[in-house]
C-alpha cells in the first residue's frame, strides 16, 4: 500500500505541474521516436517510500532530443568557504531541498515519450513533455537555469567566482546560497534567510527546510564547543 501511495503521489505531482500532455501516436512528427521511461523505487533514510518516474536518457537522440547537458554544481572550495564565513560572521545556516525539483525545468526541445506505466492511457497514445523530468539528459541543466532565474528575480546576484554561489544584500541582511542540484546551503542573517524561503514558496517552489546543519553533500558536520 505504501508503494502504491508513492506511485499515486508521483503521478499526481507530474499531472499537477503539467509535465506532459497526451497525444495520439499517429500525430508524432515524422522521423521522431519515443523516449522510454521506467519506475525507480527507493526507501529514504527517514523511512519514506519514494517512487520516481524517470525518463531513460540513453534513448534520447543527441541533437534532436537535447543539445546541451552540462549543469554546474557548487565547488568543494566554495562550500568550505561558506562554512568558514558562517563561523566567522556568526551567521545562521539552513538547508533547503526543492521537492520534485526537475519538474520545474522548462524544455527547449520537443520530446515525446512512451506512456508511463500506471497512467491509464490507451495503447495508441503517447505523451509530449512540456517540462523536464528526472532521467532526461538535460534535466539538471534546465532546473538550474530555472532556479537561478527565480533567485535573480528576488535580487540575488551570481558570483563571478562560482556560478552556483549567489548573494543578496539589502536592509534586512545578507544571504548566501550555494546550489547543488536540488539542495541548497543558505547562510546569513536569520530574518533575511526566512524572507528568502518565504519568497521562494510564493514563487511556487515546494521546499523542505532542515534547520540544523548536521549533514550536507554526504558530509557529516560537527561543530566544536
Amino acid at each position: 500500500e505504501r508503494w502504491r501511495a508513492a506511485i499515486k503521489k508521483e503521478l499526481h505531482d507530474m499531472i499537477r505541474r503539467g509535465v506532459w500532455r497526451t497525444m495520439k501516436r499517429r500525430d508524432l512528427p515524422q522521423g521522431r521516436r519515443l523516449v522510454k521511461n521506467k519506475w525507480v523505487f527507493n526507501v529514504k533514510r527517514d523511512g519514506r517510500f519514494r517512487a520516481r518516474l524517470v525518463a531513460c536518457g540513453y534513448s534520447q537522440i543527441p541533437g534532436v532530443d537535447f543539445q546541451n547537458s552540462y549543469a554546474p554544481t557548487i565547488s568543494d572550495v566554495t562550500w568550505r568557504i561558506l562554512i568558514v564565513l558562517m563561523i566567522l560572521k556568526k551567521y545562521k545556516a539552513k538547508i533547503i531541498d526543492v521537492e520534485t525539483a526537475f519538474l520545474y525545468g522548462e524544455l527547449e526541445e520537443d520530446i515525446y515519450m512512451e506512456n508511463p506505466e500506471g497512467l491509464g492511457n490507451s495503447p495508441d497514445e503517447c505523451v509530449k513533455l512540456e517540462k523536464a523530468m528526472y532521467g532526461l539528459v538535460q534535466a539538471a541543466r534546465q532546473y538550474y537555469k530555472f532556479f537561478v532565474r527565480a533567485l535573480m528575480r528576488m535580487g540575488f546576484k551570481v558570483s563571478k567566482a562560482d556560478p552556483c554561489l549567489l548573494v543578496k544584500k539589502d536592509e534586512i541582511g545578507v544571504v548566501y546560497i550555494g546550489v547543488w542540484v536540488d539542495d541548497s546551503l543558505i547562510i546569513g542573517d536569520l530574518e533575511a534567510i526566512n524572507r528568502v524561503i518565504s519568497d521562494l514558496r510564493e514563487q511556487g517552489f515546494t521546499i523542505k527546510v532542515t534547520e540544523t546543519l548536521r549533514d550536507y553533500l554526504s558530509c557529516e558536520i560537527t561543530f566544536g564547543p
